[in-house]
């Protein structure tokens, strides 16, 4: 079932009209001033920044500052202290050294100044993902958090406010975790409790720890969910890059409820599509996709529900890239994702979302997004084709989310729209009616 609706705005080029590649994003609404939005994305080069002032109507634009010794910035992550102050981190790359660079600004996104390293003295820190602790009821507020793999294991670090510094890298993943920890996530809630996210590609398990102590230390890792794929998996919109087993998460918890949420890009796990050899790759005859895979707690992550596919459509399509978001206002829980449903040849993709007014157990019908549809595999297309992740940003019933377009063929470029999704609020007053 495909729904059309107005309550998705006009679709926003925020990275403006590129002559190289915008691709791979992030975004962030600054919850204390929701006029200003900070987004971000890989440019080859210098990580392009991307800011509003006036609630995503108009945007602007500007570039990490690089370091001396860095060549080149990538995976682009998003935030906002309640102070007003905007962050970036980025992974600054010379050669085979990746490092996590912290960037601060003071008005808005429109500068930017190196704050420090986040990685410590790590060397090959990769796949980062930040989130700032912005609950008025947590001890913890303001704590900026970041998650990322070096190597095999998962590792998080906590800056400790903006008046604070960047502490010791913990590492949170262990015995359990038999490959690489690539793809991973980071959040909390308003208790102040942190949830750190990754996939293990080796046993081919999610995986999350939690800290009640403002990150100073995480608990033992749970298991979210086991996948039929590991690591990434090729569909024919995506089979350059590859779509990766990525996790989004996201938490809300209030005087009754601890909920956690997972979203991940897997395979349908029907015959013929169970294990990585049985992937489409840019076989678009393949009777096997990948779908949009979701899981919750009920109990702040101790235990997880067995994980269902958000939008299994009977045809041949592929969706990948979700993203996950929590309105903290009343709970709201969104997810978006690239899908090529309606293409028969598998090839352009549409960004599309859905929403759960409660707590997950039930989610709307997809609602497209997009007013344009992307080919990221015609003459014109750059290798990376859309990058492994999008953003998604919400607060007080309005969401953005950001995702690499290249409509009319052009180069690739990073795009918003603002969406009214359906929320908590909506469906308490529909049951009093």
């Amino acid at each position: 079932m495909v729904v059309q609706s107005s309550e998705v705005g006009p679709n926003l080029r925020i990275s403006g009209a590129q002559t190289t590649l915008r691709a791979e994003s992030d975004i962030r609404i600054d919850v204390g001033r929701p006029d200003r939005i900070l987004g971000a994305a890989n440019a080859r080069g210098a990580q392009a920044q991307f800011f509003s002032l006036d609630g995503g109507q108009t945007w602007q634009r500007s570039t990490l500052p690089l370091l001396s010794d860095d060549d080149l910035q990538s995976d682009p992550t998003v935030g906002w202290t309640s102070d007003g102050t905007a962050w970036a981190i980025t992974i600054g790359i010379a050669d085979s050294t990746l490092r996590l660079r912290a960037y601060r600004s003071s008005d808005g996104g429109a500068t930017w100044s190196i704050d420090g390293t986040a990685s410590g003295s790590q060397t090959d820190a990769d796949k980062e993902m930040m989130w700032v602790d912005r609950s008025s009821t947590s001890p913890f507020a303001n704590t900026i958090y970041v998650i990322w793999h070096n190597g095999m294991p998962a590792f998080v670090n906590r800056r400790t406010g903006p008046a604070g510094a960047w502490q010791n890298p913990i590492r949170v993943s262990g015995a359990e975790t038999t490959g690489t920890a690539i793809g991973g996530d980071i959040t909390t809630n308003a208790r102040g409790e942190v949830f750190a996210f990754w996939p293990d590609t080796g046993s081919k398990r999610l995986l999350i720890a939690k800290s009640t102590n403002g990150g100073a230390s995480f608990g033992p890792p749970a298991v979210i969910a086991s996948t039929f794929a590991a690591y990434d998996i090729g569909v024919p919109s995506f089979a350059v890059r590859r779509a990766l087993v990525y996790l989004s998460g996201a938490a809300y918890s209030d005087s009754a409820d601890r909920l956690v949420y997972a979203a991940w890009t897997d395979l349908t796990g029907a015959a013929g599509c169970s294990t990585s050899t049985d992937e489409p790759d840019v076989n678009v005859s393949s009777a096997c996709k990948t779908r949009i895979w979701f899981a919750r707690s009920l109990d702040g992550g101790t235990t997880w529900n067995r994980p269902t596919m958000l939008n299994n459509q009977a045809g041949r399509n592929d969706q990948f890239n979700p993203r996950l978001a929590v309105d903290a206002t009343d709970g709201t829980v969104v997810v978006s994702y690239y899908d090529t449903i309606g293409d028969a040849g598998r090839i352009r993709t549409n960004l599309w979302y859905q929403s759960s007014p409660d707590s997950g157990t039930t989610w709307t019908p997809p609602v497209r997004v997009t007013t344009a549809s992307t080919d990221e595999t015609s003459a014109g297309a750059d290798d990376f084709q859309y990058g492994d992740y999008n953003g998604l940003s919400g607060h007080a019933g309005i969401f953005f989310p950001c995702w690499t377009d290249r409509r009319n063929n052009a180069r690739e470029e990073v795009w918003t729209a603002r969406t009214l999704p359906d929320s908590v609020t909506d469906y308490i007053l529909m049951t009093q009616i």
